[in-house]
């Protein structure tokens, strides 16, 4: 069966919905042929977006609509079908007139697709919105298309509002690409080298594979899972030429301040946390949960002594 989940948080700035389209199309959680979009291009659907909002006047308010249609692992989806289901659910009648951008992410041990609505109508400028009717209408909707593809309709499940805090606690929580993406971003900011970068990798239990022969570097955590540095998003701080970009960087300024040696300190905090929290995700998932839960002051002492973040400083945020 699939579940419709709306996600509530800040959504009343365009900083905002760019945000959240960047996130939904993240290159660690989702692939080309999985997105797709109504009334807009997915390429370009922040700007679509921003267009619509401008030619009806409505560019302040309510920016967009966040949700997700979720599949139980015992359901036997492929990532194509979750796609073609996607599709689908958005010709529903609820975004006639509306644009919507969606990805399916496969980060996790459950199938799910996030979906963007504009608010702004493209042709009346009207504000989208459900009643509790409408709403109940299109999940019936969405049962409709899983019985349609021969998946199991489950009654009682819950389908309304969860926080956006909560839902990307639990979302990075199990991603194992997700803690290989802050495990990189760390090293790229405290690393001088190539050697002090695969060096400090490798004593946060990652091994890099990073050849000069090679387009990409590849890496891969202690249970085998692997991933190309071309799948961190956004990718371009990820290339070979950007983090030895920032390795210059770091070494040229290194001296400038008190740089305390970061990594040490980072496994000083993972075994805190460790000695504190003996759960499977304090274990496999660490920079996740030093990241996102009460230690954030740990954090704050980390990011005291890191290098310098290049991508921040240019106004983009890693």
């Amino acid at each position: 069966m699939a579940v419709i989940e709306f996600i509530n948080g800040k959504n009343d700035s365009l900083s905002a919905l760019k945000r959240v389209l960047e996130y939904i199309n993240n290159s660690a959680k989702t692939e080309e042929l999985l997105k797709g979009s109504h009334n807009c291009n997915i390429q370009k659907s922040y700007n679509d977006m921003y267009m619509s909002k401008r030619v009806q006047n409505k560019v302040k308010g309510r920016q967009y609509v966040h949700f997700t249609q979720s599949f139980a692992p015992y359901d036997k989806v492929t990532p194509e079908l979750v796609k073609k289901i996607a599709d689908e659910l958005v010709q529903h009648q609820s975004f006639n007139g509306y644009q919507v951008a969606y990805a399916v992410h496969t980060d996790r041990d459950h199938l799910h697709t996030h979906f963007v609505v504009n608010t702004v109508h493209m042709e009346s400028g009207k504000k989208w919105r459900q009643s509790r009717e409408e709403l109940q209408a299109f999940k019936d909707y969405s049962d409709d298309l899983c019985r349609k593809y021969g998946l199991i309709i489950t009654k009682g499940k819950k389908g309304n509002h969860v926080n956006r805090g909560e839902y990307r606690t639990k979302d990075k929580g199990m991603s194992w690409k997700y803690e290989l993406f802050l495990a990189v971003k760390h090293c790229k900011w405290s690393s001088m080298s190539k050697d002090d970068f695969i060096s400090n990798m490798n004593k946060l239990g990652y091994s890099v594979n990073w050849k000069d022969e090679r387009k990409y570097i590849t890496f891969s955590n202690k249970e085998g899972n692997k991933c190309r540095n071309r799948k961190l998003y956004p990718p371009e701080h990820f290339t070979k030429e950007a983090l030895l970009n920032a390795f210059e960087k770091n070494a040229q300024f290194a001296k400038e301040r008190t740089q305390e040696n970061t990594i040490e300190m980072l496994l000083s905090s993972i075994k805190l946390l460790q000695s504190q929290d003996h759960s499977s995700n304090a274990k496999h998932y660490p920079l996740s949960i030093l990241e996102g839960n009460g230690l954030k002051d740990k954090i704050a002492e980390i990011k005291k002594g890191k290098g310098l973040d290049w991508d921040k400083d240019n106004g983009m945020d890693m």
